[in-house]
């Protein structure tokens, strides 16, 4: 693809004023080690119990303290064992010394913590629970927080909350393991405030965001999603995750993320961050099965509902490996609505003192029913997307006359099933005090098959057209180098400056649209698509209270063929935060602008069939601004509240019309309905969101709310869709929220969570079905069918008891309320609620 020379230059000059200005930072910043430097003293030495007297010398700034303790052990040869739960493994800390005791680096890290170094052999030292902590160790730990916590998403080799001038959302393992079920929805909906994903049936294949800070695209926004830093190739089959396997899943709302993710990045970031640790005494196999019956108002008697699991877990810290299979199925809730699937997860680590690699390798597979709609008498053919005709001309099934043999290809079909992989490495390695590197390189891709769409009237959703354009298979490889480099000193100025380059290439096949053409001809695309971006952001702060990010991303897209390939992508931001005693406060505020191309993956093979694009279709574009205070009081309470004010501009919708070509050979008709994608206009994205936690004990509570108003400002030029200026944005909840309550004993646990969504906008999709037979529903006719919806909630419940040695009972609730129907239309069909039992055996 050739660059203008005009567009080429505006970019690459940005980028070199971006270079420039970090270039110069050093000379600003204090000549200063990060942490002070702390010498041998022969007295501390002698003071340490074999091992622990073992002279290490350490260096590390920003790092979890779970890296921290690894590269200790590495230091040191030293094995350590210890309860994940009584350590907070993701608060940062900073380590700087030269020929210090190993004794005397631990009980630094370990200050706040209520656990005790225990020499118990030779190299391995246990740190067993305190019984009585020293009081400047209880201060300590009063003065830990959630702004301590490390994370990735926001930066390239992970840094503190504390500095992060966005809200990004830690959904940690502890929480995890409190959800009644793997899916995305579950784990997301009621925890992370501004994102809302409808509560899919068994049977779906993909994911449906509600409200991801409004709306990034019509119907199909959706956020760009990594695997341990690899891209995901398709975000909306990312259905389900093994809790089991999952360390922590991180979420940034907003185009915020876009100048360091990159295109396709404009309604927020997804990184799930796979567990990697060593297995612990008792714990290197666990082997769970649970079963129950799922209630349905559409069929005969309760179903089966069951999932069994298998989790394997071996080595050390400093070397380890994870393997773990689940098995599910839920039997036909609907007639013909069965699903199995099978999730696989395996992973490695292996620390260095300076370095670590990892590995992580996922698989999921599932088979599901498409089944027959218990509310339609006779559904119609379901529309499809376009195919080519004779005269070159993409048309869109429909009321289509099939008596001539043109039936579709898969109209028998009853099933559908989805393939997905991940495989990816991560190498980290520190050349010296200041400088650490990263090399990231990994895979990700699917096969879809089958009967892949669920609608049942004139109008199919928007998430069903996505779904049939993905049919086929596509992969995705994913190349990372970063650098980071750190100056100056935690109690003074300090600043962190970041390059980064990624390449990005997807392979896309489709095998057809599910008709064979009037023609004879089948339909199918095979392309590829291709991103480069290349990173600098600087991360500047004044004695850990005053802090500024300045971030700028240039990227090539082949998709971005207005901008000749080429767009910048800014980001700015800053936040301050000051100690009143127990109490922290932030102040935070950013700017980040987001863009995805036209020709995105999730729209890849309509983008390249010219009838079904009407003039030249702009990307989808998303900029604006987020602000907000957070206060905490160690890691008791912690409120977030944030005020976001966003603008979406191009939002592309696939708009049915009806063709004025002429009839073609053995087509029977006169005119045809078709679709067309069109830019809508511009979209504004404004609202509040809260979130607040409460830990007292053994008692914690986790609630959210959020308020959204996405709106239609302004139509683009030559829409003929249903929308309007002022309009809502359809399937966009006003409001949503969610309540998590949770009770950890020693020997038994309990949570319930309740979330709720509110108000929104969509298709009466009965109404369109029973209209079906009447003619052309197209444009402004549509309107008359929009609806609107009051809310739907649910409550989903877990608790466990052990029993005795590694057995322990586990109950779970799903959908406690018996919610079937009425989210997101009046016409799709969901299990009732859903009790299972079994047992967890841990060895």
């Amino acid at each position: 693809m050739t660059i203008a020379p005009r567009a080429r230059t505006r970019g690459w000059w940005l980028l070199v004023r971006a270079t420039s200005l970090l270039v110069l930072v050093p000379a600003l910043a204090r000549a200063a080690e990060p942490c002070s430097a702390r010498p041998v003293e022969a007295s501390v030495v002698g003071r340490w119990p074999a091992p622990l007297d073992r002279l290490v010398t350490l260096h590390a700034r920003d790092l979890a303290l779970r890296d921290a303790l690894d590269r200790l052990a590495a230091a040191a040869r030293l094995r350590l064992s210890y309860t994940a739960e009584l350590i907070m493994l993701d608060r940062r800390v900073c380590v700087s010394y030269d020929s210090v005791a190993a004794g005397v680096v631990l009980s630094d890290l370990l200050t706040g913590s209520a656990v005790t170094p225990v020499v118990a052999g030779d190299d391995q030292v246990v740190l067993a629970p305190s019984t009585a902590p020293r009081r400047s160790e209880q201060r300590a730990d009063r003065g830990v927080n959630m702004l301590d916590r490390v994370v990735v998403t926001g930066s390239a080799l992970g840094t503190s909350q504390r500095g992060l001038a966005v809200d990004a959302v830690v959904i940690d393992r502890a929480q995890l393991a409190r959800q009644s079920g793997g899916t995305l929805s579950q784990t997301l909906n009621g925890i992370v405030p501004g994102v809302w994903m409808w509560d899919q049936s068994p049977s779906s294949l993909t994911a449906q965001f509600g409200s991801l800070r409004g709306a990034s695209s019509f119907q199909v926004s959706y956020p760009k999603v990594y695997i341990d830093g690899v891209e995901v190739a398709n975000p909306l089959l990312l259905t389900e995750l093994s809790p089991d396997a999952v360390e922590r899943i991180e979420v940034i709302r907003g185009p915020q993320g876009a100048a360091l993710y990159g295109a396709d990045a404009i309604g927020g970031v997804i990184n799930v961050v796979m567990r990697h640790d060593g297995a612990a005494e008792g714990d290197r196999a666990q082997l769970r099965g649970t079963a129950g019956l799922a209630q349905s108002a559409f069929a005969s008697r309760p179903v089966l509902v069951q999932e069994h699991t298998l989790a394997l877990r071996g080595g050390e810290d400093l070397r380890s490996s994870a393997l773990s299979v689940t098995l599910g199925s839920v039997g036909s809730y609907v007639p013909g609505a069965e699903s199995r699937d099978v999730r696989g997860d395996g992973g490695f680590r292996i620390v260095g003192t300076r370095s670590m690699l990892t590995g992580t390798a996922r698989f999921y597979a599932k088979d599901a029913g498409t089944g027959t709609s218990p509310l339609v008498a006779s559904p119609s053919m379901p529309e499809f997307a376009p195919w080519p005709s004779n005269h070159d001309q993409w048309h869109a099934g429909g009321r289509h006359d099939f008596s001539q043999g043109a039936m579709p290809a898969d109209a028998g079909a009853t099933s559908q099933s989805v393939r997905e992989y991940t495989l990816g490495t991560t190498a980290t390695f520190s050349t010296d005090r200041r400088w650490t590197h990263a090399l990231t390189l990994g895979i990700d891709g699917y096969r879809l098959s089958g009967d892949a769409t669920t609608a049942l009237t004139s109008v199919p959703s928007a998430i069903d057209s996505a779904l049939r354009a993905a049919r086929g298979g596509a992969d995705r490889a994913t190349l990372r180098a970063s650098s980071v480099a750190q100056f100056g000193s935690a109690d003074g100025a300090a600043a962190t400056m970041t390059f980064a380059a990624e390449h990005s290439s997807l392979q896309q096949h489709t095998v057809g649209d599910g008709l064979y053409p009037l023609g004879g001809r089948n339909t199918q695309y095979s392309g590829w698509q291709s991103n480069t971006g290349v990173v600098s952001q600087l991360d500047a702060s004044w004695r850990g209270a005053l802090f500024a990010t300045g971030g700028l991303r240039v990227e090539r897209n082949q998709g971005l063929a207005a901008a000749d390939g080429l767009e910048t992508l800014p980001m700015i931001g800053g936040a301050a935060v000051h100690d009143f005693g127990p109490l922290t406060t932030k102040l935070r505020a950013s700017y980040g602008k987001g863009i995805r191309p036209a020709g995105s993956a999730i729209r890849a093979s309509w983008i390249e069939r010219p009838a079904v694009v009407q003039g030249r279709l702009a990307p989808e574009e998303q900029s604006g601004f987020e602000s907000g205070v957070d206060a905490f009081i160690g890691r008791a309470f912690a409120l977030h509240v944030t005020r976001f004010d966003q603008h979406a501009f191009g939002l592309i919708q696939p708009v049915k019309v009806v063709s004025t070509l002429m009839p073609f050979p053995n087509d029977g008709g006169t005119g045809r309905e078709l679709y067309v994608l069109q830019n809508v206009g511009e979209i504004s994205n404004r609202g509040w969101e809260l979130e607040s936690s409460v830990s007292a004990g053994q008692l914690s509570l986790i609630g959210t709310i959020s308020l959204v108003e996405s709106r239609v400002r302004q139509l683009a030029l030559g829409y003929q869709g249903d929308l309007r200026a002022g309009d809502r944005m359809l399937g966009v909840p006003a409001r949503t929220g969610g309540l998590t309550a949770s009770w950890l004993a020693p020997r038994w646990s309990a949570s319930i969570t309740t979330t709720r969504a509110t108000d929104w906008m969509n298709y009466d999709g009965l109404a369109l079905a029973a209209a079906a037979t009447t003619g052309p529903i197209v444009g402004q006719q549509l309107r008359q069918y929009w609806r609107s919806y009051p809310g739907v909630t649910r409550i989903d419940a877990s608790a466990t008891r052990r029993m005795f040695g590694g057995l322990t009972f586990v109950l779970t609730g799903r959908n406690l309320l018996d919610v079937q129907r009425g989210e997101p239309d009046n016409i799709t069909v969901v299990p009732g609620r859903t009790i299972t039992a079994g047992v967890q055996a841990k060895f």
